[in-house]
């Protein structure tokens, strides 16, 4: 019996410590903590316009709130997304210019990743760092803009090697960066040798009309004609490109890990 009431006495003393904890806690702390989890609600039933609203309203108490600002720049990706892929057909879109929907879009990508950037250079949290420099290269890769892609996933693996959705975007961006060098150097090859052909043609033409300055009448020779030359180069040298790209087995797209916390 005594034993028991020794054991009750420290459950009540441990209740009164946390209630003390609570009360001491700022009014401001607790409708910071308040809207998070109900912007947390809201995103998880994929309501990311109001998410939205919920983080804005916690980093209006709190504007150094690092978890705010997080949630915030990956609600706006998926709410982006939403916009983007409607097609201006959203009924919270006002139809004010044809690309309204994909201008509103890419506005909101572009300060999703200007919070990321932030927290990648002013949070003391390695994890927030480390998820703020992949979400960013996340939001680089859909734009193909493929070079800073690539350096925002080697922020993210300095900050955690064993990170294998980094690495494997890292991979993807780099051969999709490759693709695009390799197409540009074949249409530069393919233009120069277009070019030479066509002055070869050129010279050889004047030629034949120095060597005969008095045509003779005959039967006409059925020749293919340089735009034919120029068709058959390019179509080469496009199935050597397919085939070398076929070969390297790119994966099509990358990973991404949007989530709230």
């Amino acid at each position: 019996m005594k034993h028991r009431f020794i054991t009750i006495i420290i459950l009540l003393l441990s209740v009164s410590a946390v209630a003390e904890i609570a009360a001491a806690e700022p009014m401001t702390t607790r409708k910071e903590r308040n809207y998070i989890l109900k912007a947390n609600e809201a995103f998880n039933e994929k309501d990311y316009e109001k998410a939205i609203e919920l983080y804005n309203m916690a980093l209006g108490i709190n504007p150094a709130s690092e978890r705010a600002k997080f949630n915030l720049a990956v609600s706006m990706v998926k709410r982006a997304d939403e916009i983007g892929g409607a097609g201006g057909n959203d009924h919270n879109i006002s139809p004010a210019a044809p690309n309204a929907a994909d201008s509103l879009s890419l506005g909101m990508k572009q300060s999703a990743n200007k919070i990321f950037n932030e927290l990648y250079e002013g949070s003391t949290d390695k994890l927030t760092r480390e998820n703020s420099a992949y979400n960013s290269g996340n939001l680089f890769f859909s734009e193909n803009e493929l070079s800073q892609s690539i350096e925002q996933y080697k922020k993210a693996l300095r900050l955690n090697p064993a990170n294998d959705n980094a690495r494997h975007n890292l991979r993807v961006a780099q051969l999709r960066l490759q693709q695009q060098q390799n197409q540009d150097d074949n249409e530069d090859q393919q233009d120069k040798q277009d070019e030479q052909q066509q002055k070869e043609q050129q010279e050889q033409e004047q030629q034949q009309q120095q060597q005969q300055p008095q045509p003779q009448p005959q039967a006409p020779q059925p020749k293919q004609s340089n735009s034919e030359n120029i068709l058959n180069a390019a179509q080469q040298n496009e199935s050597k490109t397919r085939q070398r790209l076929e070969k390297q087995q790119v994966p099509v797209a990358p990973r991404y890990h949007n989530k709230p916390w």
